[in-house]
């Protein structure tokens, strides 16, 4: 899946997460193959830069709401990807106290929106 941030025809500000996710996705599988050791250093500190810029993500519900409203994506993606009350149940039993439900973080973001507007 190949995403564009700017489009002459169509919106895409969804594609965001799902491309930063991605790219982490990818980075992080290499970073301790032996095939890449002597980038290891250059990959982990990318990793660091992207974190610093998906942690920005939580101070911009815009960016979820662009998923949510999305034809295909809506709350699926958010509950396939990040996780819902059962793998909260999970990660608080693997002794997480920090665990989220991140579907049910997504409709309070929906339902703030719709409340302001």
């Amino acid at each position: 899946h190949h995403c564009y941030f700017s489009s002459e025809t169509q919106p895409t500000l969804w594609c965001a997460i799902p491309a930063i996710e991605e790219l982490q996705t990818a980075w992080e599988m290499k970073l301790n193959l032996p095939k890449y050791e002597i980038y290891k250093d250059a990959i982990q500190a990318g990793l660091d830069k992207i974190g610093k810029y998906y942690r920005k993500f939580d101070d911009k519900p815009v960016y979820v709401l662009a998923l949510v409203l999305h034809p295909y994506y809506k709350l699926a993606y958010i509950k396939m990807q990040w996780g819902g009350p059962e793998e909260q149940v999970k990660e608080r039993a693997a002794r997480n106290p920090n665990a989220i439900d991140w579907y049910d973080e997504a409709l309070q973001v929906v339902e703030a929106a719709m409340q302001e507007y």
